[in-house]
């Protein structure tokens, strides 16, 4: 039978296993195949359009939004503001170093495996080539950091009109590494194909490597992708139902990079009537010279309380990770924060009182189905809970230097928070990962493990540490994974919601076993020289919201 005779539906089904320029070279071979399979081309690649920030990709944009072919089957644009941003810059010489050392040994594992005529190391020939990469590398990173200054909002606001179906817009986050590796059919990004001819794979991974990739770098791309993005948002008119301002990676967009006026703020409310998800990840400052904007953050919180009633989905995040942030923001957000359809709740890096997460979650309650609490510390006042100071063999863990009465007490808030989700009508799904205390984290334990309704369960979920990193960021549609979850089911769980949260048993983290850091105060990264500055409150005592020193908030 000829390929031409087969059903659209069987062709369009082999077609998905080509590589997107097959598939292109076969729609052009005849006008029956390139309209049987219009469709189905259309929709595989262009219904979600994530985008490097590189000229190149801008160009694709534009063509998609050209082509009345493709621009109807749009839905989501995806802004990928870091390109190299995830790591320092480097200067030459700790650019090709590492490049230089992985050349030797891919040599000597080619003497190793007997392969024949392998060719002498030239270092001086080697040494040019990792220069001219390095000069590429610089010529990416300008016209990387020049398109997140201005040109994003130029093509932004040029293409948005004509991309009606595209009412998803949003920021996530991939390491070079991965974007380098990535495989089209598994992940089809614009501007990839010109990034992976421009730079060596093996090389570009080599001389950049993962384990730089430091979450608190993207912060700030991400607040400036956010303001082009909003700019062009409101520039054009268009309106928006779902909206992404951080990441996949819950790390936050940072405050003072976020570059929008009271003005345009309010031009942004009347096209996000129509919202129901909203991704909004808030970071206030990683180093302690930078600045508390104090304006832009009322901004976000207002504008996530205009849009709340409509929400059905929401992911929030507010912290700072060098310090304690007055519990007084979160109080103000769940005094008028009113929800009426929301299903779909994930707090991550929060930290709040066992009162205010009564607050926030009392709306949600009669529509809320699932929720997540990832990096969430309770503040609540308790009497006796001081710094532990330096960690010593004698005091191994911060929790051995406070009386049981208080670690009692720790446990008990907890209790009282799993108490409000246990009693929550419509919850059928909970997840919760990284709790602790100012800080601190704390361990749980099920002993239900098998019957909450996880088919992967282990008996020691403590454990179970995802260390496969690439598999956080090639789904593009979902969030970074815990390295430690431990969720309820309900749909296949052999116990209650109310039976298994309650019977959850915690312990205090050593923290130097712990991999978090929660919000609140630098608590988890105790040494041998302790805490180097603090600041104490008492009992009661709220921080001055406008007082945000970089210092550690403790409770005396």
């Amino acid at each position: 039978m000829s390929i031409t005779n087969l059903p659209p539906e069987i062709l369009s089904h082999i077609c998905e296993y080509l590589e997107p320029q097959e598939w292109g070279a076969l729609r052009i071979t005849c006008h029956q195949i390139h309209g049987s399979t219009l469709e189905a081309y259309a929709t595989h690649y262009f219904k979600t359009l994530p985008l490097l920030l590189t000229r190149e990709s801008l160009d694709n944009l534009e063509g998609v939004a050209a082509s009345e072919t493709l621009r109807d089957s749009v839905r989501e644009i995806q802004i990928i503001p870091n390109l190299f941003e995830g790591w320092p810059e480097r200067d030459n010489e700790r650019f090709t170093s590492p490049g230089l050392s992985i050349r030797k040994q891919r040599r000597m594992l080619r003497i190793m495996r007997g392969e024949k005529e392998v060719p002498p190391f030239n270092n001086i020939e080697v040494k040019a080539e990792l220069d001219a990469l390095f000069t590429s590398y610089q010529a990416a990173l300008e016209e990387h950091r020049a398109i997140l200054d201005s040109e994003l909002t130029t093509v932004l606001e040029k293409c948005l009109p004509r991309l009606e179906n595209a009412t998803t817009v949003g920021l996530r986050c991939y390491p070079i590494e991965f974007l380098l590796k990535a495989k089209h059919r598994s992940f089809h990004c614009l501007g990839l194909r010109e990034l992976k001819n421009q730079f060596n794979t093996d090389d570009m991974s080599g001389n950049i490597a993962f384990t730089d990739f430091q979450e608190k770098m993207l912060s700030m791309p991400l607040g400036l992708a956010f303001s082009q993005m909003v700019k062009a948002i409101i520039k054009s008119s268009h309106k928006v139902r779902t909206l992404h301002t951080c990441g996949n990676i819950a790390c936050g967009m940072k405050l003072g990079s976020i570059k929008l006026s009271e003005s345009q703020y309010q031009s942004l409310l009347p096209l996000l009537t129509d919202l129901t998800t909203l991704h909004m990840c808030i970071r206030i400052k990683d180093n302690e010279n930078d600045t508390f904007d104090e304006d832009s953050f009322k901004h976000l919180l207002s504008m996530l309380v205009t849009v709340a009633p409509k929400l059905k989905v929401l992911t929030f995040a507010q912290w700072s990770p060098l310090e304690e942030l007055s519990p007084l923001y979160f109080q103000d957000l769940s005094q008028n924060i009113r929800f009426s359809q929301l299903e779909e709740l994930h707090l991550h890096s929060i930290e709040l009182t066992v009162e205010n997460l009564k607050r926030f979650l009392q709306t949600a309650a009669p529509t809320l189905r699932r929720l997540s609490m990832k990096n969430v510390s309770l503040t609540d006042a308790i009497i006796g809970a001081r710094d532990p100071g330096p960690l010593t063999e004698e005091r191994s863990s911060w929790g051995s230097s406070l009386s049981l009465e208080v670690i009692n007490k720790i446990q008990e808030l907890w209790k009282r928070s799993f108490i409000l989700l246990a009693e929550s009508p419509k919850l059928q799904f909970v997840q919760l990962s990284s709790l602790g205390y100012r800080g601190r984290e704390i361990i749980l334990q099920d002993d239900l493990y098998m019957e909450r309704g996880q088919p992967d369960a282990q008996l020691d979920s403590n454990a179970r540490r995802s260390t496969n990193w690439p598999d956080i960021y090639c789904d593009p549609t979902r969030g970074q994974s815990s390295l430690i979850d431990f969720c309820f089911d309900a749909e296949r769980a052999n116990v209650s919601l109310k039976r298994w949260i309650m019977q959850l048993r915690m312990e205090m983290c050593n923290p130097g076993l712990a991999n978090t850091q929660l919000p609140g105060t630098n608590g988890l990264m105790f040494n041998q020289n302790g805490v180097a500055r603090s600041i104490t409150y008492q009992p009661g005592e709220e921080p001055d919201p406008r007082r945000l020193t970089g210092m550690v908030a403790l409770v005396v």
